[in-house]
């Protein structure tokens, strides 16, 4: 009998157990059915509930603004504004995959020993305008933005400001935070991505405005090439404007005998060329070179001069008839002299561009170097110590006033450079083109002026030496 005792009662508590188990199991399969009471949803608690009831709380959140902040700013985002809305079926399928993920029978051990599942946020999908919001942070940008600001001209002291570092709305990382933050309920706001931009280094436009803001003033015609022979950074005013030639002609017709003359080891070819490039009145030595080219005809001569600069590419500068010479040049037309209100009325006999002259200095420089296009253009007619001897005479040109002072661009340049230049002028225009060398920064600059009828000394010499001076301030920062 306590045998048979004994049998009852292990039935009983196995049955027992059998009950509870399919009890609790009951229990488990409904619990299933509510978010775990650890788990949020989109940062909103939401334990206990169903996922319909779960979707509600959620959708309701997501209607209250979100709190942007932009460094110090905080702006307040209506949704609606753009167009955000709850996603519940692709939310809905969001959870209840999170739900069966559950339904594994360790989940069910934790369950009948009373351990909560893990701390858990679910994800919601929404549906909100990728457009609107980019135009949103374009608004934003456009409110808050303060760009970096490169270095000012001071034309009153001949100095440049210094540049002022800024922030700017990175829209890309932004746009991704802002949409991520809207599909949160808790918490309700974002802090948006803004690229901090250092003061910008001082750069050759910074240059061009000053040249812009100068010539304002002036009634004339201003062309102006500077390069930064180191970077290469160019910077241009009527680069392509088509002037008289004047002296800086003189250039090309020193290369063009290099070019075809013995100019290294022929001494007297060396000093004519030296007294052409020096002396403003060496007229004589100017024919006597160009009727050497021709073979003792010197418009020939003016036509070698012309066929060196076509060989080098530059197409606006011609040499047509010798230097004061009686009689009517041929007429030569270029892509600078075409245009029908051409205000600079350039000579016909010779012409040139800032542009053409400054890239000339350029080549010389280069070859004196032995590089650049004269030494490729000509191999073997030009040798770099030819050009490194035009260099030097240019350097002798010390144009200087009655009170024995340099005058044009020189007057704007600080004591101790070697600038290598060839000036010139007419009633009408006046030029100066060079090489500065300073060691670490070396550099071209071109200037014509023109007035018609008369572009006074004075005042050429006064701006020269100004626009001078600021380019020796943004290169040499002295």
């Amino acid at each position: 009998m306590l045998r048979s005792l004994n049998r009852w009662l292990s039935w009983g508590t196995a049955g027992l157990l059998v009950g509870f188990l399919v009890w609790q199991f009951a229990l488990f399969q409904q619990e299933l059915q509510r978010i775990p009471r650890t788990w949020t949803v989109a940062g909103l608690v939401v334990g206990g509930r169903s996922v319909e009831e779960a979707l509600d709380a959620v959708e309701q959140a997501l209607k209250t603004p979100l709190q942007v902040h932009y460094r110090d700013q905080i702006l307040m985002l209506d949704p609606t504004d753009l167009e955000v809305r709850l996603d519940r079926e692709a939310s809905r399928r969001l959870l209840r995959e999170a739900l069966t993920e559950r339904q594994r029978p360790v989940a069910f051990l934790q369950f009948l020993f009373r351990q909560p599942p893990p701390p858990r946020d679910l994800p919601i999908a929404i549906q909100v305008s990728p457009e609107r919001i980019r135009l949103w942070l374009l608004e934003v940008a456009r409110r808050y933005d303060e760009p970096p600001v490169e270095p000012q001209p001071d034309l009153e002291r001949f100095t440049f400001l210094p540049g002022r570092p800024g922030h700017v709305l990175n829209i890309s990382l932004s746009a991704e935070r802002l949409q991520a933050a809207l599909a949160q309920a808790i918490p309700r706001e974002v802090t948006l991505v803004v690229d901090e931009k250092p003061a910008p280094a001082l750069s050759i436009t910074a240059l061009g405005r000053f040249f812009e803001a100068y010539l304002q003033s002036f009634d004339g015609t201003a062309g102006i090439f500077v390069k930064d022979l180191r970077s290469g950074q160019t910077w241009m005013h009527n680069g392509d404007l088509a002037f008289s030639g004047v002296g800086v002609m003189r250039l090309p017709v020193a290369l063009a005998v290099a070019r075809s003359r013995d100019l290294a080891h022929d001494e007297a070819r060396r000093a004519r060329v030296f007294q052409m490039l020096t002396d403003e009145t060496a007229l004589t030595a100017l024919q006597e070179l160009l009727t050497e080219l021709g073979e003792g005809d010197p418009a020939k001569g003016a036509e070698q001069v012309t066929a060196l600069l076509r060989e080098l590419g530059l197409t606006n500068s011609f040499l047509a008839w010798p230097f004061q010479r009686p009689g009517a040049p041929p007429a030569v037309v270029t892509p600078a002299n075409r245009r029908p209100d051409l205000p600079t009325r350039p000579d016909p006999q010779q012409q040139t561009t800032p542009e053409d002259m400054g890239v000339l200095l350029e080549m010389l420089y280069q070859c004196a170097r032995n590089g650049g296009p004269l030494l490729l253009a000509f191999e073997g007619a030009i040798e770099p110590g030819e050009c490194q001897l035009i260099i030097e005479a240019m350097a002798q040109n010390r144009l200087i006033d009655a009170q024995g002072q340099p005058t044009l661009l020189a007057a704007g340049l600080p004591p101790g450079l070697t600038f290598a230049h060839r000036p010139g002028w007419t009633n009408e225009t006046r030029a100066d083109a060079g090489i500065v060398m300073a060691g670490p920064s070396d550099y071209v600059l071109v200037v014509f002026l023109h007035r018609p009828l008369l572009m006074e000394w004075g005042e050429a010499v006064r701006m020269m030496r100004d626009l001078s001076r600021m380019t020796a301030q943004f290169f040499l920062g002295r």
